[in-house]
């Protein structure tokens, strides 16, 4: 069978399984939760936000909220990663040490000099206390012509002196670590980002192309452990090019990458555990349905493949 025909099966399987999902069980129209112990998958990009919350205004979020939160996704996954340390952020390792998660800790870097300062206090504090696993400042800083390549550096090396002995890095999308060598370089470990929906990639050949952007990266880190700290699809929204937002896709692609990883032995950040609404206002309609699970913690139709253990051949071949 080609590529494109075993795409074709494979959401044609996915899609009887989430009309069976949804016409039986509980008969509530929702997705039945798992009755087994889940497969977990490596790691999950882990945002709190509920309605009426959104970062960007300084929405604080209690540690009631945020144990809540991380509970719904504990179960399926051996890491989270963390986007921020203020504003209730901050306990994100402690409370995912507690439920057995490992935590990848992050500083949100922008141009706001004062608030990056309150960050690398407060991700070196939790470094310092033993909260963290792993340590990421900044998160797609330079795609966003925030800060200069130097500053980053400069705070990557600051967080490396003051919290020593955890791996120490910076996120973001492929094409800018490319580009920015000295990136590499200052980082114990590489982390990307990969997002070919956003480069309007069909979905048949969406991880063919992170295949390629990955060897990219892998190459020109070196010896450096290359991890993707964000991928995803979106499960509703607007058409981007040639790719298109859908249950059916947001599940195929879930399951072609996290086989993919699998098979090539590669570490990984999901983008993302639960939808947020907040998202659309700067990401348009598609942002709000990045999720895994839905806003509610629902798990999305399809998505249970991953977690029962389930694999597929990665459409990388797409001859």
């Amino acid at each position: 069978m080609n590529t494109k025909g075993a795409y074709r099966a494979v959401v044609f399987l996915l899609f009887i399984s989430s009309f069976l999902c949804q016409c039986g069980g509980n008969g509530s129209g929702v997705p039945p939760q798992q009755n087994h112990t889940p497969v977990k998958i490596h790691g999950l990009d882990f945002s709190p936000y509920i309605d009426g919350q959104d970062p960007n205004l300084g929405s604080y979020v209690d540690q009631d909220q945020l144990m809540a939160r991380m509970k719904i996704v504990a179960p399926y996954t051996r890491w989270i990663r963390a986007f921020g340390c203020t504003n209730g952020l901050e306990k994100s390792g402690a409370i995912a040490h507690s439920l057995g998660l490992k935590a990848a800790l992050g500083a949100w870097i922008s141009a706001d000099l004062e608030a990056n300062e309150r960050e690398i206090e407060n991700l070196v504090t939790a470094a310092k206390a033993g909260e963290g696993d792993m340590l990421i400042v900044g998160s797609e800083v330079l795609l966003r012509g925030d800060l200069a390549e130097s500053d980053v550096i400069e705070y990557i090396e600051r967080v490396r002196q003051e919290a020593p002995g955890l791996p120490v890095g910076y996120a973001d999308v492929y094409g800018v670590m490319l580009s920015h060598p000295k990136i590499l370089e200052a980082s114990d470990v590489v982390l990307v980002n990969y997002y070919p929906y956003w480069e309007g990639i069909r979905i048949d050949l969406a991880l063919a192309a992170i295949h390629a952007w990955h060897t990219q990266v892998t190459a020109a880190a070196g010896s450096k452990e290359v991890i993707v700290s964000e991928t995803g699809w979106p499960s509703d929204g607007n058409t981007v090019g040639s790719a298109v937002p859908s249950s059916q896709n947001a599940a195929f692609f879930f399951l072609n990458f996290v086989s993919w990883a699998r098979a090539n032995d590669v570490d990984y950040f999901y983008f993302e555990a639960l939808d947020e609404t907040w998202k659309s206002d700067y990401e348009g309609p598609q942002g709000a349905h990045w999720g895994v699970w839905d806003k509610d913690g629902i798990l999305k139709p399809g998505m249970e493949a991953v977690f029962n253990g389930e694999t597929i051949r990665p459409t990388i071949d797409v001859r």
